[in-house]
């Protein structure tokens, strides 16, 4: 499980995919030589094709090597446990707030989705315009996309101009020179 919930988590953080992205993922989806990853987003009903990274690769190369999906599974992910089936959303989600709980973290929203929020900040902050965060999040619209990074307001106060300190004498000053 370790593996498995690495190669997730990974994926998460390195793409800002979903959880109801990553359990759909087959491997069909993956094609190992060109290095590329399709993704079905399934809010937007549209493609994604991403490029993989070795950490990714990796990740998801020891991953299915000590786990291959037995036939007829053929998705990356599956349940680790009895009964042997499709893994849901939820157990993503079980499984970051067991590790965030054994870490002893605080982090406010214990659920994978804030490593969404973080990929698309880090986006940000590395000059990455808008639209393209939007796009590569799946978001239909630029005000999804702003509500991933409405947290960023530390980052917004380092491009936000000074406001010059008006006094009287200055006020007497500016009225003089008119």
């Amino acid at each position: 499980m370790g593996l498995r919930d690495y190669a997730m988590f990974l994926l998460i953080a390195s793409y800002g995919l979903r959880a109801s992205e990553i359990v759909a993922i087959s491997l069909e989806d993956i094609r190992w030589r060109q290095r590329i990853l399709h993704i079905h987003q399934r809010k937007t009903s549209s493609p994604l094709e991403l490029p993989l990274t070795n950490e990714v690769l990796s990740a998801l190369v020891k991953h299915l090597k000590r786990t291959p999906p037995p036939a007829p599974y053929r998705r990356v992910f599956l349940r680790m446990r009895a009964p042997m089936g499709m893994l849901k959303p939820t157990a993503i989600t079980e499984a970051f707030q067991s590790l965030v709980r054994q870490s002893g973290l605080s982090i406010p929203h214990q659920g994978p989705h804030c490593l969404r929020h973080a990929y698309a900040l880090h986006l940000l902050r590395n000059g990455i315009p808008l639209k393209t965060i939007g796009d590569i999040l799946g978001h239909r619209t630029a005000e999804s996309t702003s509500m991933y990074l409405r947290l960023a307001t530390g980052d917004l106060r380092e491009v936000a101009l000074t406001v010059p300190v008006v006094t009287a004498a200055s006020r007497r000053r500016n009225a003089n020179t008119r």
